[in-house]
């Protein structure tokens, strides 16, 4: 943590943008010394002997990720290079070799390794759980994306329809988080799919998609990621193909949408002239065509059997469950659904994902989260239901149900909220006008609880929930409007409340009619306790403000950390 902070120290004035630029926040500069090394532009620091990068170094790997994305190379972290790091995109590294972008003259990369024969056997192991593709729309969109490659050169694709004898070359699976690659996937959003290079190791040549994704073909609404072109680019690197900065190549690193009619699609001059590098130019004679029927848009298959019964609730409409920010994304849970709200402000996506397909191990039985929040001493997730709480690392759950009387509730108590305050580094436990204090240093209760809310000046009673932004403000949650509290301010702003959904959910403003939802009311003006009192009685120094990085299930990288 020491050797990240000094790297950042380094790398904060080298990224301060002209006079009229916003200058980055704290959060885009973790982002990008991250994934600039996630990514391959710049070595890890080494630990051992504490050395870090040179500001001349880092504004040069930015220069390269800017040339590699087709952006002004600026060498600055400014808010084209911060929106093009937040893009979905694959998991492998954009610079194979120390030498990387700077001396290649060709657009396209090669990772040096081949397939010794020049007929490849495939087959799909796994199918995604969540998408409307049909087993054989996913096998037949495979076949055409394998052949968008072998039309170019003279390989051929044949599929093993069963795991009998030999394990095929290039085995396709649809997998989630951890799945024993050491490579894991982060959820919607952030890290599509990846695929590893040809080899004799088992491994070689398997192509792996994010589960968690929305996949789709021939979607009409633009939701969803294309799996065609998915399939395309990751089928490149199982070939031996790495990232191109050609604008219009297949193996650019970043999600580019759909690619059109996977029977007509041809590739790019570039990732051509890369694969005829490795294997030679396509004989003469015509490429085969697949046998199988036509591709037709995709029908809704029966529902999983751990899809929620409920239909999709829409976000605008606010009244959520639980809020809360868990390492620098804010999470909005209704039901057996959440949003992810990402450190941009841009939302993973306008479509929930399923509490329990996420929360691996939450029981099912668990049909709400009452109210969340990231412990900011181990990093540990909790999840409030009823009377108990769930903790998680990461995403896999640590140990079963733990009662609420553990952090001082009262026995079959429940919450409304819970939030850790990062001006005296205490938990709050709210439940209607009253809320309760953990120390989670000494681990235990405070003594003197509960208490009234009216200490939060203007707060609302019996909030939906209450958690604290990347910048330090606190925010209560109610309905469909939120209260801001400034940094170590315990008084709301006096224009509050304020509507949530265009600010935080992508929302149109609501209507000023007479229509519009009255928010609710707020407590009245504290005469009990004042500001000092709740920070002069935590206990030890005041904490230094956290920066928070991504979590690892959030922005999964290519190395293992």
């Amino acid at each position: 943590m020491r050797l990240r902070l000094r790297l950042l120290a380094l790398l904060l004035p080298l990224l301060l943008p002209p006079a009229r630029a916003s200058k980055p926040s704290a959060q885009d500069v973790s982002l990008g010394v991250e994934w600039l090394t996630r990514y391959g532009y710049l070595p890890p620091p080494d630990p051992a002997q504490a050395q870090l990068q040179s500001p001349e170094k880092l504004s040069d790997a930015i220069k390269v990720m800017q040339r590699f994305a087709g952006l002004p190379e600026t060498g600055l972290m400014d808010p084209r290079t911060v929106a093009t790091m937040r893009k979905p995109r694959c998991s492998l590294p954009d610079v194979l070799g120390v030498a990387g972008l700077v001396r290649r003259r060709r657009r396209y990369a090669l990772s040096g390794s081949v397939w010794k024969k020049r007929t490849l056997t495939w087959r799909v192991r796994s199918f995604p759980q969540s998408s409307q593709l049909r087993p054989e729309t996913v096998r037949v969109l495979m076949n055409y994306a394998l052949m968008a490659w072998g039309m170019e050169t003279d390989l051929k694709f044949h599929e093993v329809d069963s795991p009998q004898g030999q394990e095929p070359d290039i085995l396709v699976d649809f997998a989630s988080a951890f799945h024993q690659d050491s490579y894991p996937f982060d959820g919607v959003g952030g890290t599509l799919a990846h695929a590893f290079f040809p080899g004799e190791h088992p491994i070689s040549g398997d192509t792996h998609f994010d589960d968690e994704e929305t996949w789709t073909f021939g979607s009409k609404d633009g939701e969803g990621t294309d799996l065609f072109a998915v399939a395309v680019h990751e089928f490149g690197h199982a070939l031996g193909l790495g990232h191109s900065s050609a604008p219009n190549s297949i193996m650019r690193p970043f999600y580019q949408g759909p690619v059109g009619d996977p029977d007509k699609y041809r590739l790019s001059q570039d990732d051509r002239d890369g694969l005829q590098q490795l294997y030679g130019k396509a004989p003469q004679t015509p490429y085969d065509k697949p046998t199988r029927k036509p591709l037709a848009p995709p029908q809704p298959p029966a529902a999983p059997p751990d899809s929620p019964s409920s239909p999709i609730p829409d976000r605008c409409e606010g009244n959520f469950d639980a809020i809360a920010n868990i390492r620098g994304e804010t999470f909005f849970f209704k039901g057996p659904w959440f949003w992810r709200l990402q450190p941009s402000g841009q939302l993973v996506s306008p479509r929930p994902a399923r509490l329990h397909r996420f929360w691996e191990g939450l029981p099912a039985q668990v049909k709400v989260v009452q109210a969340a929040y990231a412990r900011h001493r181990d990093g540990r997730i909790l999840l409030f239901s009823g009377p108990q709480f769930w903790v998680f690392q990461d995403r896999q759950m640590e140990g079963g149900a733990r009662p609420l009387t553990e952090l001082g509730l009262p026995s079959g108590e429940e919450v409304d909220a819970v939030f850790s305050w990062p001006q005296n580094g205490k938990t709050y436990l709210v439940r209607g006008r009253q809320y309760w204090r953990y120390d989670e240093a000494a681990a235990r209760p405070d003594p003197g609880y509960p208490r009234d809310l009216s200490l939060w000046e203007g707060a609302p009673p019996s909030p939906d929930d209450v958690t604290v932004s990347n910048t330090g403000d606190t925010y209560f949650f109610k309905g469909a409007h939120y209260w801001r509290f400034p940094m170590g301010n315990i008084k709301s702003e006096p224009n509050a409340p304020q509507p949530m959904g265009p600010e935080w959910l992508g929302c149109p403003a609501p209507s000023a009619g007479p229509r519009a939802p009255r928010p609710p009311k707020a407590t009245q003006e504290s005469r009990g306790c004042d500001c000092q009192c709740e920070l002069n009685q935590a206990s030890g120094p005041r904490p230094a403000p956290l920066l928070l990085l991504p979590l690892p299930l959030l922005v999964a990288g290519v190395a293992s950390r």
